[in-house]
């Protein structure tokens, strides 16, 4: 498996790279093995430089043919960066050692990409009974994390079963990784410390850490998480990522875009950065940066992008607002075409905002009566067209909406109290604000801290709303 990140921060691997460097410059020829020129390639293909990282694993295969690091290394380029499977199986077939454990990963792995989930399992299992107790030692926790980074967590669990090294750091690191995504948030945040305790300046550990913090809604936590990863490796692009979320969600927008920056220069391929630096512009209303970012990320983003829909959506919504109707249209359009029937009934209530923000009412309440009518009156589809309608300045008919969501939905609902607190505030039904507040904290503290924590200082925390509001005088937005 790759080795990770901080091993490149090393002096061992400082001292090869300045004389790789010197001999490229110098045109001197020194002796390299074939792991030290993969590290050399790894690295050009962290910062980013992927063309150069490919020119170096080239002339590597040259020098080395058979093997296992350098072409599994360029098997993974073509893969992954190249989106092409059948070369990086060629690639991974001119390995000399098939019996090499890495030489079994890369196959997995093509398997992976092209959705071959069952037959990867199928696969791997046939190599695990063949081979000998201590590399099934190896082999089992190595399998469980390939199926990890590819978020299929049932078949890592699975895996890691077979492995009795249960106090292994390695094997906790999984079990944490395991409960995050699937939603065990304090069992991760516990296996996370617990190795923190064990190794302190371990920057994976403390990214892991993070992550489960923000799921938890301790946004500060995770801030400060971050910023430990930070102090040990300054250019951990995940590590700089979770911060920059964390910002993003206490409403500083402009340290956000800092941070969604910094990681945009460490990964300049990875469109998140730009799509979360738009977002963070348009916060601070700069519209035409704003848009300039999401185009960015348009442009680097993959078909099957998970920020896809995101970045339409959002490209949608700061156009309009641009009175830029037309093109605004044109990514609804994107976004009906790119979803699913479940949800193309929330891009019709994104249609009929546009129409309702740039004065087409009748257009609007086409597509709002067709939002609902197709969605059997979905209590969420309701919710976003009252939000939608909060939006475009119309609190009254707003309000009206929300009183209706909480007569139809049954009592454990629990969207919806904050964007009634502000139709209350923006009425002057103070008592119905302050009312909304409370159980908004109370039921659906993430929302509020979305939608109300603007109108509170940034170091509250939502269970702190009311307490603030019943101790001062009324908010203003």
């Amino acid at each position: 498996m790759p080795l990770h990140d901080q091993y490149y921060e090393s002096k061992e691997f400082k001292e090869i790279l300045r004389k790789y460097e010197e001999a490229q410059k110098t045109g001197e020829s020194i002796y390299l093995d074939p792991d030290e020129l993969t590290d050399i390639a790894e690295y050009y293909h962290i910062l980013g430089n992927v063309n150069h990282a490919i020119n170096i694993i080239d002339e590597a295969i040259n020098m080395f043919p058979g093997s296992v690091s350098i072409l599994a290394f360029r098997a993974r380029i073509a893969l992954l960066k190249e989106n092409n499977p059948q070369k990086a199986d060629e690639y991974a077939e001119m390995i000399e050692d098939k019996t090499d454990l890495e030489y079994f990963y890369v196959k997995a792995e093509i398997m992976l990409v092209e959705n071959k989930k069952e037959e990867a399992d199928a696969y791997l299992a046939k190599q695990y009974q063949d081979m000998n107790d201590e590399d099934q030692a190896d082999f089992v926790i190595d399998v469980a994390t390939l199926f990890a980074d590819y978020d299929m967590m049932d078949k890592a669990q699975k895996w890691l079963m077979l492995s009795d090294e249960t106090d292994a750091p390695d094997y906790q690191e999984l079990q944490g990784r395991i409960a995050l995504a699937k939603g065990n948030y304090e069992e991760s945040e516990r296996i996370f410390n617990t190795l923190i305790d064990q190794d302190p300046y371990s920057s994976p550990y403390w990214n892991h850490l993070a992550s489960t913090q923000l799921m938890r809604n301790n946004i500060r936590d995770s801030i400060q998480s971050s910023e430990f990863s930070i102090a040990i490796n300054p250019n951990d692009e995940e590590a700089i990522l979770n911060k920059a979320n964390g910002l993003l969600s206490l409403g500083n927008y402009e340290e956000a875009y800092k941070y969604f920056k910094r990681y945009s220069e460490l990964c300049p391929n990875e469109e998140n950065g730009q799509l979360f630096q738009g977002i963070a512009a348009l916060n601070l209303g700069q519209a035409n940066k704003g848009i300039e970012h999401l185009k960015k990320a348009e442009k680097l983003m993959s078909p099957d992008s998970p920020s896809q829909y995101e970045i339409y959506q959002e490209l949608a919504f700061s156009l309009s607002r641009k009175g830029n109707l037309e093109e605004a249209l044109q990514y609804a359009q994107k976004l009906y075409d790119l979803v699913g029937d479940d949800e193309k009934k929330e891009v019709l209530v994104l249609r009929g905002h546009l129409f309702m923000e740039n004065g087409k009412m009748k257009e609007a309440q086409d597509c709002f009566s067709k939002a609902i009518n197709e969605s059997n009156g979905a209590p969420r589809v309701f919710l976003r067209i009252a939000i939608s309608t909060y939006d475009n300045g119309y609190y009254q008919s707003a309000y009206r909406m929300l009183k209706t969501l909480r007569k139809v939905t049954d009592a454990d609902y629990n969207e919806g109290y904050s964007y009634m607190a502000l139709c209350c505030q923006a009425l002057g039904l103070h008592d119905e604000f302050v009312e909304n507040v409370k159980k908004a904290c109370e039921v659906n503290p993430q929302e509020a801290r979305v939608v109300l924590g603007e109108l509170f200082p940034s170091e509250l925390e939502p269970q702190d709303y009311y307490q603030y509001l019943i101790s001062n005088d009324p908010p203003t937005k």
